[in-house]
């Protein structure tokens, strides 16, 4: 009660707080009564006034001292922790550093201006605090003068040269001095390392656990010579080239060696005698596959190992590998496709092909590890499957059934078992066509509105759905929309609302009803079934039920099923059919017929009549683009992209594909060739790939305006099905769209798809990495060169620190520490010296 009156009163800088709770008012009452006991006592005391007054007063301090006691007052101090703080510069003084001088005092200017950044936003009153030190490491690690402020140091920076680079740099022996020097600071800490971050030491992660744990972040300015100082000095190779023509390699080195030249399959060597000039090299070769094609030059001499990886952009046809007849295939354009026969008994490799395409064969025609072999190059070859005319009988399953069995069944566009299909049926578009002419009044047109209510019933927000009502004409319709709660309520209202009265006259709204055939469509045809039949007819599956105890006068089965409901039916037994497939009694459907294009993708309708089809069910995520012309739409053309895996891309046809898709259908032949190749669209985009040293540099311009809006983003799809995202910034100096690829250099990468997405446009572009191999094995500085993003990117990410060349350092206040004085212990103190005086006190006499 008595301190928390106090609190917060300073003292020196101090101020006044109570840790305890305040003390309960039977303490100060306890305090009270004491006091009063100790003046009656006193008083009633033979002794003088002055000694009993003494007495009563030293206990009534000693009582009041003890309930302050409880209140546990303290003396509080606030104070930053560590204020100011220190920042060490470590500086590369090696030669690959500093062979590029005019980048590497780049980097250092890029330095000094991060330290003049953060000092800035240090306060006024801490910047006295801040010191900077600068370090240099090469052979061995050693300062450059003393301690000093940031403004120094960001002066120094800006102005520092290394006179005499060396010839090597040890970064862990830089490291650990830096530490130690650190470990003996107050305050913050951190390290701003200027490097290349090629070193002739290795550094291990325990060093760099110790910065993490001691709080120590470093922070990294990078800059790299463009080209190693001996040996293989640069290379060159052309950005484009057609598909098998001559491609030319042009270097330079320096000194006597051997050079490779490196694409995989085959080695070019040459040997280079000695010379104390620059000499140039030119090799020649031939790329065989479209993309972005590298090829490894290495040279090997006495000073070591070195490798530079070149990439061209390779246009040119697309190679498809063919297996069956598939007599279309030799009247596609040469300038655009480049057909090859496969023979199933003895099959090439699919991954060197953009497609395959497999014609009437089943599994069983290739050898039993080739569907994997498939599976392994689907991730980048796209696969289409021709299932051909009728085998054996209707109701025998046929060859895309067999496909199913085998492990590629996930990534295939169908699946022949409808129970599949049932288990999540992809989303729905039901529209209802319902009549109400003047001979549905009374309860044909309660039949017919609790119809439709069992059809809303069923539906699912991901489905839409549409309401046609007719008469002598068709009327307003409840428009298409996704059926959420909100929709099926308005619809229901929209039905009860519905009255009789007019002519029948269907034929308007069963046209009308086209403009809503998809891929997943299901009508409903709710009439008496008193009319003429019309001439038109549902082009989707169609459940026409009957409120009335008539037939309808049309021929049904071209429809699809019908229900008699009758004027009293039960509405609940209406079900969709379509999406509720019986176990499969026939597995092919004839005979010819003509399919209807319901896709969105231009040049598929080849006005070509098919010999039937296997009956098959689209997956959830497939793209359908044509269907049977009557009910129900099973699919003809049918294709997917992998949602997971992108790579992916596959397709079927369902029925034979004759020499007539070579003739009058060779348009639509080549669109849906088209829609399963990962690169359709070769002069989309400008693409250049290079070798920067430990990474590679991606650049892309893009040359045709994209179809859809959207960001460019890029990413690479690994062989294992990992992706690695690539951060793109628009160079406007270059014109392009940059962005870094960090590379393993392990024989598992040497195959990769590039994706590019700009809305809903995808290029997918094969690139063949070079054989993997060092920069440079011998441990000399002169043959590195460029920038060894690999380390710096693991120094940043293990010790929490920040890329100094896009990124600022920012102030952060320190931690404020509360420093408490307790002055309970000397309360207590006080009231017992109360207490014993006010014993001594009794034993006086006074006269």
């Amino acid at each position: 009660m008595i301190c928390a009156r106090f609190q917060g009163i300073g003292f020196a800088g101090q101020q006044l707080d109570c840790l305890g709770s305040a003390a309960e008012v039977w303490a100060w009452g306890l305090v009270a009564l004491i006091i009063a006991a100790s003046f009656v006592l006193g008083w009633r005391a033979r002794r003088k006034p002055a000694l009993r007054l003494l007495t009563a007063a030293l206990f009534s301090l000693a009582a009041m001292a003890l309930a302050l006691v409880i209140e546990q007052p303290v003396l509080r101090q606030s104070a930053a922790e560590g204020e100011g703080g220190t920042i060490v510069v470590l500086l590369d003084a090696s030669e690959s550093f500093w062979r590029d001088g005019d980048a590497a005092s780049a980097a250092l200017s890029r330095g000094g201006q991060r330290v003049a950044q953060f000092q800035a936003q240090i306060p006024a009153q801490d910047a006295a605090q801040w010191q900077g030190a600068l370090r240099l490491f090469g052979q061995n690690s050693r300062a450059i003068g003393g301690e000093t402020s940031l403004a120094n140091l960001s002066v120094t920076l800006r102005n520092y040269r290394v006179a005499a680079p060396e010839p090597t740099s040890d970064l862990r022996a830089g490291l650990m001095a830096t530490l130690a020097t650190l470990r003996s600071k107050t305050g913050q800490r951190m390290v701003m390392l200027i490097s290349d971050g090629w070193t002739s030491a290795a550094l291990d992660d325990a060093l760099l656990d110790d910065f993490r744990t001691e709080g120590i972040p470093i922070h990294i300015v990078t800059a790299g010579a463009a080209a190693p100082a001996a040996g293989l000095i640069a290379a060159d190779i052309g950005p484009e080239h057609r598909l098998g023509e001559w491609v030319i390699l042009r270097g330079t080195v320096l000194g006597a060696g051997e050079a490779v030249l490196d694409q995989g399959e085959s080695q070019i060597v040459t040997q280079i005698t000695d010379s104390r000039h620059l000499r140039a090299i030119r090799l020649s070769t031939r790329l065989s596959n479209r993309g972005l094609q590298g090829v490894r030059l290495g040279f090997t001499s006495d000073l070591g190992q070195q490798g530079k990886s070149l990439f061209t952009l390779v246009r040119g046809p697309a190679r498809l590998l063919v297996f069956g007849a598939a007599p279309w295939a030799d009247a596609l354009p040469t300038a655009r496709w480049q057909p090859e026969r496969g023979d199933p008994a003895a099959p090439p490799d699919p991954a060197a092909y953009d497609l395959v395409v497999i014609d009437a064969l089943a599994p069983s025609a290739f050898p039993a590890d080739y569907i994997e072999t498939l599976l392994a190059a689907a991730d980048g070859t796209g696969l289409f499957w021709i299932n051909g005319g009728l085998r054996g009988a209707v109701d025998q399953p046929q060859i895309i059934s067999d496909w199913n069995e085998t492990v590629l069944n996930p990534i295939l566009p169908v699946d022949s078992d409808p129970r599949i299909f049932v288990q999540e049926p992809p989303p729905r578009d039901i529209v209802i066509m319902v009549d109400v002419s003047g001979s549905m009044g009374g309860t044909r047109l309660g039949s017919a509105q609790s119809a439709i209510n069992a059809i809303l019933s069923q539906l699912r927000p991901r489905d839409t759905v549409a309401i046609l009502p007719f008469a002598d004409g068709a009327l307003r319709p409840f428009a298409q929309a996704a059926a959420s709660p909100a929709t099926l309520d308005a619809a229901r209202r929209y039905t009860a609302g519905l009255s009789a009265g007019g002519g029948t006259a269907p034929a308007d709204t069963i046209r009308d009803s086209a403009k809503f055939v998809s891929n997943y469509c299901a009508f409903f045809f709710i009439s008496d079934a008193d009319f003429e039949p019309p001439q038109a007819a549902p082009q989707c599956f169609t459940t026409a039920i009957s409120v009335s105890d008539s037939h309808f006068p049309m021929d049904i089965s071209k429809w699809g099923e019908e229900i008699l409901l009758g004027e009293s039916g039960n509405a609940g037994a209406i079900s969709m059919r379509y999406f509720k497939p019986d176990e499969r009694t026939e597995f092919f459907r004839q005979p010819r017929f003509r399919p209807v294009m319901t896709g969105a993708e231009p040049g598929l309708d080849g006005n070509t009549d098919v010999e039937g089809i296997a009956t098959s069910y689209p997956r959830a995520d497939a793209k359908v683009e044509s269907v049977h012309a009557d009910p129900p739409p099973d699919p003809v053309f049918v294709w997917r992209r992998d949602s997971s895996r992108t790579g992916i891309v596959t397709g079927a046809f369902l029925g034979p594909m004759g020499a007539e898709w070579g003739g009058q259908s060779l348009a639509a032949t080549e669109a849906m060739l088209n829609l399963l190749l990962g690169w359709p669209d070769q002069d989309k985009y400008l693409i250049r790939l290079s070798d920067i040293g430990g990474s590679y540099r991606l650049a892309v311009t893009e040359i045709k305006q994209a179809t859809t809006p959207g960001t460019l983003s890029a990413s690479m799809l690994w062989p294992d099905g990992s992706a690695t995202g690539i951060s793109l910034h628009f160079d406007p100096r270059l014109g392009a769209n940059m962005g870094d690829v960090i590379v393993s250099r392990s024989e598992t990468t040497r195959r990769a798809m590039l994706v590019l997405q700009q809305g809903a446009d995808i290029q997918r572009i094969p690139v063949t990495f070079p054989r993997p191999g060092p920069d440079s094995i011998s441990g000399s500085e002169r043959l590195d060169h460029g920038i060894n993003l690999n380390l710096i990117s693991h120094i940043i990410e293990s010790s929490n620190g920040l890329a100094l060349d896009q990124q600022e350092i920012r102030f952060y206040d320190p931690p404020m520490v509360v420093k408490n004085s307790p002055l309970y212990p000397f309360l207590l103190a006080f009231a017992f010296a109360m207490l014993a005086l006010a014993v001594w006190s009794r034993e006086l006499k006074i006269r």
